[in-house]
């Protein structure tokens, strides 16, 4: 026998935070799936809320990327409408100076309003332009953990960062990071920091992801003939969460932007399991249309290891990724149910 279940599952950052189920008295009651139940179906509502920060070098040299960056922007924005996401965008910079007078980009959020959604997105273009006035010691992980802690957003009245939203830092830089106030950036200092400030979820799935748009090799690509250095510390950060590093260095950005997009969503729309499931077993659905097994256009069923155990997920790819308001029906059978 089959049994069915109808449920609501916020999903953030491949996160499912709460399981009901509703009994014959119309009260929710917690959900746990039995060991011996034949088999699970649901209804499944996502979070679409993402905090996206952009923390960006404004040293000298970094104009040229700073303008490609924002040329690719509305790309971006344009997919995360079409999904209907619940975006917060904010920018940031690499100086962490205490001279504010020198240095005016230093130690906060740009701009006004400090982020910036749906309704005034339309800013951003010409926001992520910081300029090359800042400090030539990029200290990107301090700037990050700065603007991103309770203390900081308090102290301005803010609310950007959301408890229940994925946070994607998108870091573009051409140096190393010289970070020191917050943490030792060689270490996992800033790892620990994120993971205590956006916890993983109860179901599994980090609630913070790390791009890096910056120096991959020993190759120079600076017009101006500048030095460059592998960003090794922000690599450590985006290995840490799964998310994409990109070369600086390619004319327009073009793919370092469809990437972290990709990752986003990727993030935000997964369906976390309970259990591990039987792969033969899973049906889906997405707006009434049936879904297949694709790396293309399907699903395909993926593992991540968390605090020492193995969480199953399905990830969504191409036109098979769910909208924001469109249910995604999911049928499975446990591993070794009978």
């Amino acid at each position: 026998m089959k049994k069915n279940v109808v449920l609501s599952l916020v999903l953030v950052s491949s996160l499912i935070a709460l399981m009901m189920i509703t009994g014959c008295s119309g009260t929710a009651t917690s959900f746990e799936l039995p060991t011996k139940q034949d088999g699970f179906s649901g209804k499944v509502f996502y979070n679409n809320k993402v905090d996206i920060l952009f923390v960006i070098d404004n040293s000298r040299s970094m104009l040229q990327y700073q303008q490609r960056l924002s040329t690719q922007i509305p790309n971006m924005i344009s997919t995360l409408n079409s999904l209907k996401m619940d975006y917060r965008v904010a920018v940031t910079t690499t100086t962490m100076s205490n001279n504010a007078g020198t240095y005016p980009m230093t130690r906060r959020l740009i701009g006004s309003p400090v982020y910036l959604t749906s309704q005034n997105i339309n800013l951003l273009t010409d926001r992520i332009v910081v300029g090359e006035s800042g400090s030539d010691l990029e200290r990107g992980l301090d700037s990050m953990t700065h603007v991103t802690s309770a203390n900081y957003l308090n102290s301005i009245g803010s609310d950007f960062i959301r408890a229940d939203a994925l946070l994607s830092i998108i870091f573009i830089s051409d140096e190393y990071d010289q970070s020191s106030e917050f943490g030792n950036p060689n270490s996992n200092d800033f790892i620990n920091r994120l993971d205590t400030r956006k916890p993983d979820g109860e179901a599994g799935g980090k609630l913070w992801l790390a791009n890096y748009i910056g120096i991959l090799t020993n190759e120079s690509c600076d017009i101006l003939g500048g030095s460059v250095s592998i960003g090794s510390q922000f690599i450590r950060l985006v290995n840490a969460s799964g998310g994409v590093s990109s070369s600086i260095c390619n004319p327009d950005l073009a793919l370092a932007v469809s990437n972290i997009k990709a990752r986003i969503i990727d993030q935000i729309t997964a369906y976390r399991f309970p259990t591990a499931p039987n792969k033969s077993s899973i049906v889906v659905s997405v707006g009434g249309r049936a879904i297949h097994e694709d790396p293309e256009n399907g699903w395909t069923l993926e593992t991540e290891n968390l605090t020492g155990a193995t969480k199953y997920f399905l990830r969504f790819h191409g036109t098979s990724i769910p909208a924001a308001d469109q249910h995604v029906n999911v049928q499975y059978r446990p591993a070794g149910a009978s």
